[in-house]
């Protein structure tokens, strides 16, 4: 039987790639830098080749180390989720869940329905992180992430997926209450207007921002990109930004007074939203918990607009 790499190779491998340098990834795992240095050489022994070199910066992955560190990533995330839905299935309640979601369900559903869980769950350990499909699809490919919530990107294939029924929302152009602006018909009105979108520049938000601009942003287009909803409240609330967003987020309970609809002519674009997870690797009970929960709610949010 061919000789394989130990596990706590791998992390030692692991470990370099993130902190950059042998002495730091030593102290990171509470290991000497000869025993760090001896289970890289090690590693390379078994796998005949080199992984790393040493550059101007620190250490650096080779071209086989390149290939080899995707490998090790999704191997060692599979097995930390197989333990962990080991530990779920004997533990009922305990384990991890991470998973991403966009906009609308961060700022909706997503507060209560995941204090809920913890209080349901008190010894699980639930990430969230927040983010556009095109930002997160790697996580999740890799197995850093459980599930993804949000809109489905056009360039990324969902061949390798499970889709969980995907919904399309109508989105609308969304100021304060009482804006300058709130009274305009048309795309052409809002000239000079001041915009924030997500920092993305793929998939559906690439699109709305040629339909918003068909001949280019102005000089005097004022648009800032970023993917903090906080940031973009205040922007839109107190500065006089427009955001673009699901209608769905003027059922919001704490926004739905301070926010209205700008009755453009212009239809935008339907968002096509998706809740996916990996085809080839199961959920763990915990997740999986999770996951319906938040498809069950997102739904019926979404619903309402159709």
């Amino acid at each position: 039987m061919k000789e394989l790499p130990k596990i706590n190779q791998l992390r030692d491998f692991q470990a370099i790639i993130y902190y950059g340098n042998i002495r730091t990834a030593s102290q990171a795992l509470f290991k000497t830098q000869p025993a760090m240095t001896k289970s890289i050489q090690e590693l390379e022994r078994i796998l005949g080749v080199s992984l790393l070199s040493r550059g101007p910066q620190g250490m650096v992955l080779t071209k086989m180390g390149r290939v080899f560190e995707h490998r090790v990533n999704t191997l060692l995330n599979d097995l930390e989720r197989a333990v962990d839905e080991l530990h779920q299935l004997s533990q009922q309640s305990q384990g991890n869940v991470v998973f991403g979601c966009s906009h609308l369900p961060a700022l909706s559903m997503l507060p209560s329905l995941v204090n809920k869980f913890q209080e349901e769950h008190p010894s699980s350990n639930i990430t969230i992180i927040e983010g556009q499909l095109c930002e997160l699809v790697t996580s999740l490919r890799l197995g850093r992430l459980d599930f993804f919530i949000g809109i489905a990107s056009p360039e990324i294939s969902m061949s390798e997926f499970v889709v969980e029924q995907p919904i399309n929302a109508e989105f609308c152009i969304i100021a304060r209450k009482d804006h300058p602006l709130s009274n305009c018909r048309s795309l052409s009105e809002l000239q000079g207007a001041k915009w924030y979108f997500p920092s993305t520049r793929t998939g559906y938000y690439k699109e709305l921002e040629k339909f918003i601009f068909p001949k280019g942003k102005m000089s005097k287009d004022a648009v800032i990109y970023g993917d903090s909803m906080t940031i973009g409240e205040q922007l839109v609330l107190n500065e006089d930004y427009f955001f673009i967003g699901p209608k769905a987020i003027l059922d919001i309970s704490y926004v739905k007074d301070l926010i209205t609809v700008i009755p453009i002519k212009e239809k935008l674009p339907d968002a096509l939203y998706v809740l996916i997870h990996r085809q080839q690797h199961g959920l763990t009970p915990l997740a999986k918990k999770l996951m319906d929960e938040v498809k069950a709610a997102c739904l019926k949010i979404l619903s309402k607009e159709n």
